[in-house]
């Protein structure tokens, strides 16, 4: 249900009790027989009743003009809140400490994880990588939470419109929306969730904005599980398979990067580690690099496909696209046809740079 007009609630008070019937096609009978209900918390009880039963939604002003009162102060002075009246009407999701749920939680039957798993130790690596929390004000200047996790529109979709969205339906009972910017070549899969924008703050400790102090959360770092499947979250996201098929990146949060690093040598991961000061890089060489991705099991088809190709064919091909490296893979267009592809690229990257130069 949208939000009721502004103007509606100026209207003079016959015309805001016709509302319900004229706008929302609320059966007249009905309305009548909730307004001739003596008992006033009755009447608003059943008044939001209907609507919910309609539209899945309780708003405040229908509520009373549904009621046959002209002021939402109706619901204010029998049940303190229109919060307090909802909650008659409909069961409360799981309260956790620390967590504030909006209505819309509540109406989408959000999910709050009550402890650590595996599947949220790898989201909250996938948040740690590609992630981002943000809190402000929207046009109504109304607050808005929201979380997004950005990638790759070419390479990473298949990422997030399968892995991704198969964890945050299993973690927060919701799908992403999926916003594409073709011009950026870049993909966003966001939710708007007070209680999950909480938990990941209050609970978890990631931070909004800039993620350069981020921290793993303690409950991660004290299990050697769930760190490896953060890890992977991490890796999937922000580091690549090079040529060498090893795998290379770099972390500015020198908490997360010194976690990682602890964490290669207590699991006896063979890897270079580099502290610049502010970031640090990492290179894991090719026989750690399969351990991690075979045995810890990274999801990205991104690095999957350049691993696979390579087992099928013995090549690296650069400068090609993981759709194109799953063709090859599903038998589509032959080793020869992404060979070619691979050397226009390369020859375009070369006569670019030469240009560059002069």
């Amino acid at each position: 249900m949208e939000k009721i007009p502004k103007k509606w609630r100026e209207l003079p008070i016959k015309e805001k009790l016709s509302i319900p019937e004229e706008y929302f096609k609320i059966d007249r009978k009905e309305i009548e027989k909730i307004r001739k209900i003596d008992d006033p918390k009755k009447r608003l009880i059943e008044a939001a009743r209907i609507q919910y039963e309609l539209f899945k939604d309780i708003h405040t002003f229908l509520t009373v003009w549904i009621a046959g009162y002209a002021s939402d102060g109706a619901i204010r002075q029998y049940f303190g809140s229109t919060s307090n009246l909802r909650n008659i009407l409909i069961k409360p999701l799981k309260q956790i400490k620390g967590i504030d749920y909006s209505w819309s939680d509540v109406k989408r039957n959000i999910k709050i994880p009550d402890e650590m798993t595996e599947e949220l130790a790898e989201e909250t690596g996938i948040h740690i990588g590609d992630g981002n929390l943000y809190k402000g004000k929207d046009k109504h200047e109304c607050t808005v939470y929201q979380y997004g996790i950005t990638g790759n529109l070419i390479d990473e979709y298949i990422y997030h419109t399968v892995h991704i969205k198969n964890l945050f339906k299993s973690l927060f009972n919701i799908e992403p929306f999926l916003s594409q910017r073709k011009n950026k070549n870049s993909i966003d899969s966001r939710i708007r969730s007070k209680a999950i924008i909480s938990f990941k703050n209050k609970i978890l400790g990631l931070c909004f904005g800039s993620k350069k102090d981020i921290k793993i959360p303690s409950e991660i770092l004290k299990n050697n599980e769930f760190m490896k499947k953060c890890i992977v979250g991490i890796l999937d996201t922000d580091f690549n398979i090079t040529k060498y098929l090893a795998i290379s990146g770099k972390i500015y949060s020198m908490h997360v990067a010194k976690a990682m690093h602890f964490s290669f040598k207590k699991n006896n991961i063979d890897h270079v580690y580099k502290d610049y000061g502010n970031y640090a890089r990492f290179y894991i060489q090719k026989n750690a690099a399969y351990k991690i991705i075979n045995e810890w099991q990274m999801h990205n088809p991104k690095h999957l496909s350049k691993i696979k190709v390579f087992g099928k064919f013995g090549k690296f091909i650069p400068f090609t696209t993981t759709p194109e490296r799953l063709a090859l893979l599903d038998g589509k267009i032959d080793i020869n046809e992404l060979e070619e592809i691979s050397k226009k690229r390369a020859d375009g990257k070369k006569k670019a740079s030469l240009f560059s130069y002069k």
